[in-house]
C-alpha cells in the first residue's frame, strides 16, 4: 500500500486534479484516470483494489488497469509524492 506525501495541496478542476507540492514548488496536473488513482492512494487501499476500481470506472481489462496503476505509482515515486509503498503490494 502507498500513502501520499504530507503537505500537498489538491484542487479538483472539472474532473482533473491539480496538486501543489509546496516543499518543491512543483505543480502536478492529473487527468481523470490519474485523479482517481490519486484519491484511492490513502494508505489503506490495496493496489489490487485500486486496479479493480479503475477497471470498473474506465472499462479497462485487468492488464490495462494494472499497467496504468503501477505506471502512475512509479511516476509518483519518482516525483517524490509518495511517503511509502510496500513492495509486496505491487
Amino acid at each position: 500500500m502507498a500513502s501520499l506525501k504530507a503537505g500537498l495541496t489538491c484542487r479538483d478542476l472539472d474532473g482533473e486534479l491539480v496538486v501543489l507540492d509546496a516543499a518543491t514548488g512543483y505543480i502536478h496536473q492529473m487527468n481523470p484516470t490519474a485523479a482517481l488513482i490519486w484519491k484511492l492512494l490513502d494508505g489503506g487501499t490495496s493496489i489490487e483494489s485500486i486496479e479493480a476500481r479503475l477497471s470498473e470506472e474506465f472499462d479497462l481489462d485487468d492488464a490495462e488497469a494494472r499497467r496504468d496503476v503501477l505506471g502512475f505509482v512509479e511516476q509518483l515515486q519518482r516525483a517524490g509524492l509518495l511517503e511509502a509503498i510496500a513492495r509486496d503490494s505491487l
